[in-house]
């Protein structure tokens, strides 16, 4: 799979829309899936953070080579 732009991009895309949703989640407080008052949502803004690391190692690994260095 090495070489695949399009992967790379994809994953980055992803990797940044991930991200944002971490940082919501993490500085605002919402009851958004969970019952009763508002609250923040480290555990699942921490699960969003790996895997946004996780998709910038994934299109870090699928990106084309540079020839000629």
């Amino acid at each position: 799979m090495r070489g695949n732009r399009t992967l790379a991009i994809a994953l980055v895309v992803i990797a940044v829309i991930v991200a944002v949703a971490a940082v919501i989640l993490f500085t605002v407080k919402t009851n958004f899936l969970a019952s009763g008052h508002p609250i923040r949502h480290t555990e699942r803004a921490l699960v969003l953070a790996v895997v946004a690391v996780l998709c910038l190692v994934g299109a870090f690994l699928v990106r084309p080579q540079r020839i000629g260095r």
